[in-house]
């Protein structure tokens, strides 16, 4: 996080001088990263709590796809829209979001795995906003799940990770969602090859872990799942209120003064 606020204010003022000192398709690329680097800013104000500022951001990165000379950028505008919308609670306007873009780029068997994987994303962002108002989401799960298969590895679009690793975890998290811990359990353990995740993806895999064992009254198992976490992106465990709440759930239900969990609270700077 610190990092990326060192370089983002540059990244962005340069992007706009290149933008506005240019013509044709030096603008149209300058726009390119521009789009993106905000859409870099909007996800970090969203993983800090500041999803109107986010939301801010991501109206400036729609300004910039419109003059860019990338068509890929407005899916990916999209699904970062939809986990926006998803933070703040709009989860209608969130799967609303993601489906009419998946409609607008729906492949078929000739499409290269690059735009089945923008696809996949959003199915799976419309189905994390479905599963939060209790709605059947197997249908949209079951076509990203046949999107991975048929590109049958794991790709990396935009930063974004996808392929049947990812839509494992993502059915890791709906049965999470959905209170069927023991199911979660079982499908965490078939995820194929989580090496091949970001850190803080792999991290939230862990955490829903955790819940799941937590929900279970496993709470050596739910305490060796956050510190999997923390091992993972311990930076991204300080910023995620779930988290922080179950380590918090845990160290009230300790007995031992050396219980590990103790020690995760502290690192997280929970007081009490």
């Amino acid at each position: 996080m610190g990092e990326i606020g060192k370089l983002l204010p540059v990244l962005i003022r340069d992007a706009r001088a290149v933008v506005h000192a240019s013509t044709g398709s030096d603008a149209a690329a300058a726009q390119s990263v521009l789009a993106v680097a905000y859409q870099v800013a909007a996800t970090t104000l969203t993983a800090l709590g500041k999803e109107d500022a986010a939301f801010t951001a991501m109206e400036r990165s729609w300004t910039a796809i419109r003059h860019c000379d990338d068509p890929d950028l407005e899916t990916l505008a999209a699904s970062t829209l939809s986990w926006i919308f998803t933070k703040q609670g709009r989860l209608d306007d969130a799967e609303r979001v993601a489906i009419l873009r998946a409609e607008q780029i729906e492949p078929d068997f000739r499409s290269a795995p690059e735009d089945l994987a923008l696809w996949g994303v959003l199915l799976l962002r419309a189905a994390t906003a479905a599963v939060r108002q209790e709605r059947q989401v197997s249908d949209l799960l079951n076509m990203a799940t046949g999107a991975a298969a048929s590109i049958g590895a794991d790709l990396m679009v935009y930063a974004t990770p996808f392929g049947p690793t990812n839509a494992g975890v993502a059915k890791v998290n709906f049965l999470v969602e959905l209170e069927r811990s023991d199911e979660a359990i079982r499908a965490a353990r078939a995820v194929p090859d989580l090496g091949s995740l970001p850190p803080t993806w792999r991290a939230r895999f862990h955490v829903d872990r955790a819940l799941a064992y937590f929900d279970l009254d496993d709470d050596v198992a739910a305490a060796r799942a956050l510190l999997l976490a923390e091992q993972n992106a311990p930076e991204w465990m300080r910023y995620h209120s779930t988290s922080r709440r179950l380590v918090e759930d845990l160290r009230g239900r300790v007995r031992r003064r050396d219980a590990p969990v103790l020690g995760l609270a502290d690192r997280l700077g929970l007081i009490g």
